[in-house]
């Protein structure tokens, strides 16, 4: 009844009518925005909790006159409200208009994700009109989301956890990479068509080649590689996409035993029990689970007494950047890519789709470590 609401105020003779509820699904954000942009009484309206953070970021773009922010991001006065410095420095709130672009990222939880942060700075170094906004989907919201975009004129959006294999049936063209891969994590809102992308994929072979001597070369230098993966989600379908067609040869260990089968029978793989990650001789290991992200960063997810010099470790965990896996990888003399390298990779070929221009990189990777703060290994 928010309708109603609205116009039971606006008839008490007032100059602004201010509203918040509580948002329980992101379609909360849509009609509240929509609420604002309609009415023809200056509206403040926003959703609280962190579902209903676009409420405020877009605020607007939909015409609100104004929005509320706290002094500071540990002292929110209402659930899910943003700090000044938020609002000001990150999204750039003052500069959002009407005419403001809008990409974002979805995810559940998505409060942790850093790609607002290095995507909003590279627009602004750019000069773009753009903003990219955390948007919290839950899965069973992910189909009425989808349906909402073009109504709050989102543009694109980056995809993880859990969506990035759910989303392809909102699809109605793909990459080729998509096809092989079975997950998503770009998808662009163009002409009436959703269109999706995996930048996963070439990030994280760029960063192998790179490590190895060889980004581009033919045959790759991955090629005859012995390589364990770990993990057997999004990312790690993705990874395993990519060695395989620069023909490595793989293992694949995941604590759920049935998704190590099913990921090592779809890429011509081998499948192993987790136990027995320590018992084969590899050239490369590469982490795709969350073991060892924050606040966990005394975690591994690999025995350190199983590395040997030369070995390449890579590990898609990017916050923080030096995690165990890599400082104990470091110290046993291994060749170590940090997932910092990767998550700028996929993040700088995102910028591209978005936005049809060269992304700013040292920027976007300054900017995350600035974030994360210093690597120290």
């Amino acid at each position: 009844k928010l309708r109603d609401l609205h116009t039971r105020l606006a008839s008490k003779d007032a100059d602004i009518v201010k509203i918040a509820t509580m948002a329980h699904n992101p379609h909360d954000n849509l009609q509240m925005l929509e609420m604002i942009q309609q009415s023809e009484i200056p509206t403040v309206g926003m959703c609280m909790g962190d579902i209903g953070t676009p409420s405020r970021i877009l605020a607007p773009k939909f015409r609100a006159p104004f929005v509320y922010a706290t002094f500071h991001h540990e002292r929110a006065l209402a659930p899910g409200q943003l700090s000044y410095d938020q609002m000001v420095q990150v999204y750039r709130h003052n500069e959002i208009n009407e005419e403001t672009e809008v990409y974002g990222v979805i995810a559940d939880p998505v409060a942790h994700s850093l790609s607002p942060q290095i995507h909003n700075a590279a627009f602004a170094a750019a000069g773009i009109n753009a903003i990219y906004v955390p948007f919290r989907v839950q899965v069973d919201a992910l189909d009425q989301f989808v349906e909402d975009v073009t109504r709050m004129e989102v543009r694109g959006l980056s995809v993880t956890i859990p969506h990035k294999e759910s989303i392809a049936r909102q699809l109605t063209k793909v990459d080729p990479a998509v096809k092989g891969i079975g997950a998503v994590n770009t998808v662009l809102f163009k002409d009436n068509e959703v269109l999706g992308y995996n930048t996963d994929y070439k990030a994280a072979m760029d960063s192998l080649e790179n490590a190895l001597g060889g980004v581009g070369k033919r045959p790759s230098p991955l090629k005859g590689k012995r390589v364990l993966v770990m993990g057997a989600g999004g990312v790690a379908r993705a990874i395993m996409y990519g060695l395989q067609q620069r023909e490595a040869i793989v293992c694949v260990a995941s604590r759920t035993r049935a998704r190590a089968d099913a990921l090592a029978e779809a890429f011509g793989a081998t499948a192993l029990e987790w136990s027995a990650r320590h018992g084969q001789d590899f050239e490369s290991i590469i982490n795709c689970t969350p073991v060892g992200m924050h606040p966990n960063v005394d975690d591994s997810p690999y025995d350190k007494a199983h590395f040997r010099p030369g070995m390449v470790v890579f590990d898609t965990v990017y916050n923080p950047e030096s995690t165990l896996l890599l400082k104990e990888a470091r110290a046993r003399g291994c060749e170590i890519i940090t997932g910092v390298e990767m998550f700028i990779r996929q993040a700088a070929l995102q910028y591209f789709l978005f936005t049809g221009k060269e992304a700013p990189t040292q920027l976007m990777r300054d900017t995350l470590k600035r974030v994360i703060g210093p690597v120290k290994f």
